[in-house]
């Protein structure tokens, strides 16, 4: 029901680093918007699309008449101030993570596609640093789904256990994902059966809460469709620890995130003839996903993959050469991907039979004597006075041409340069 929520982002909030759903929301958050106080010290807005969704979803509700008044407009409300909670929760995961890296939260909101906390990183970081600090926060959010889902756990077990005149599921069973646990019945006449609507509510609510909790932390970390959290733990792990390049791991999400938002567009067409708002957001929210992973293929093709905030390893800050001085390092003025390393090949070679003439070491093999050894170059500069010096001032060039700058190897290398 509330699938158009459960997309979360951790966006930059310097407008240079923000594009696609990213700049999307901070338009949002800036025209379509209004302040609701702020949350730990940070500013807390809620889009006015969000407000006319939940305005929709009460009209929806009173005409249903399969229901009470009270209990439908009840259980939308409860409903979604739950999902508020739960998003709200999981956003602050993400710009608390990035305080303790050293950053800020500028601003969380909160819109029909889910929540995005707006923050700030902290200044002189490498690429690879700012890697591990992405890693953190894009982490920290699914992150907090454990203890939320534990305590609600809890709660939910304790209201049954003080309810044990009615007939419930175990509480563990709401936290199987796609799970049908027995929910209770209500009806005053019959035992096992809530007798007042209140108590049905109270046991909704709490199971609504735990299966909400599943639910954001499954498809945030098991579908990764960019720019949800779990493309973006995919990049920062195969870039971290397997070694990947950014080129590699860039050709990775394209490879899952475009086959998944078409499915996902696919399979809203699929039920969109029930009508209503949500069909229509989530096919939007797909096709903003798809438009995303585009970009970063665009990105791939013309080789700028290192303007991306996920891929900037992908370019380094200097280039290695190898001229007449010996090898340098120089700053890489490309604009433009590192290329990729190329994979060795595997030379086979024919095996044959050994149809040589040889001899056995055991027996009649004799070492040859010392006279027949060939003397080294050592051993030939110890007994030429002349050679010895020519080759100890050798030695003495290459130690003190290895221990030479950047710097004075380029100045040389001018100055040669200068004298052709």
């Amino acid at each position: 029901k509330h699938l158009f929520f459960l997309l979360s982002a951790a966006a930059p909030a310097t407008p240079g680093a923000m594009n696609g759903l990213g700049a999307t929301g901070a338009q949002q958050s800036k025209d379509c918007s209004f302040g609701a106080g702020s949350v730990a010290g940070a500013p807390l807005r809620i889009s006015w699309f969000l407000v006319i969704f939940f305005i929709y979803q009460l009209i929806d509700a009173v005409e249903n008449k399969s229901l009470p008044m009270w209990v439908r407009v009840s259980l939308v409300t409860g409903n979604e101030l739950l999902l508020l909670l739960t998003v709200l929760s999981h956003e602050m995961g993400h710009g608390t993570m990035a305080r303790r890296c050293g950053g800020s939260i500028s601003e969380v909101l909160l819109w029909p596609f889910g929540g995005i906390c707006f923050t700030t990183r902290p200044q002189g970081r490498s690429p690879r640093e700012k890697l591990v600090d992405d890693l953190y926060i894009v982490a920290a959010g699914p992150a907090t789904h454990f203890p939320m889902g534990a305590a609600w756990v809890l709660l939910l077990a304790g209201y049954a256990a003080a309810c044990s005149h009615v007939v419930t599921a175990p509480a563990w069973k709401y936290l199987v994902p796609f799970g049908s646990a027995m929910g209770p019945c209500m009806n005053p006449n019959y035992p096992g059966c809530f007798s007042t609507w209140s108590g049905f509510l109270c046991y909704s609510f709490l199971t609504q809460a735990v299966q909400l909790n599943v639910m954001l932390f499954m498809f945030n970390v098991f579908f990764p469709m960019y720019p949800m959290d779990g493309a973006k733990l995919i990049v920062c792990s195969l870039q971290l620890f397997c070694g990947a390049s950014a080129r590699c791991a860039a050709k990775v999400l394209i490879g899952t995130s475009i086959p998944l938002a078409v499915f996902f567009i696919g399979h809203t067409l699929m039920g969109i003839h029930g009508g209503g708002l949500q069909p229509g957001i989530t096919m939007y929210m797909g096709f903003m996903c798809l438009a995303e992973s585009y970009k970063i293929y665009r990105l791939y093709k013309e080789e700028k993959l290192y303007t991306h905030p996920l891929f900037e390893q992908a370019r380094s800050d200097t280039t290695r050469i190898n001229d007449g001085g010996g090898p340098a390092a120089r700053l890489n003025t490309e604009q433009r991907d590192d290329p990729e390393a190329g994979t060795s090949q595997v030379q086979f070679s024919e095996m044959r039979a050994f149809s040589g003439a040889g001899r056995t070491l055991a027996g009649s093999y004799e070492a040859p004597s010392l006279n027949e050894r060939p003397p080294d170059a050592a051993r030939q500069a110890s007994s030429d006075p002349a050679g010895r010096r020519a080759w100890l001032d050798r030695v003495e060039h290459d130690m003190a041409h290895k221990a030479k700058t950047v710097r004075e190897l380029e100045d040389e290398q001018l100055s040669l340069t200068r004298r052709e």
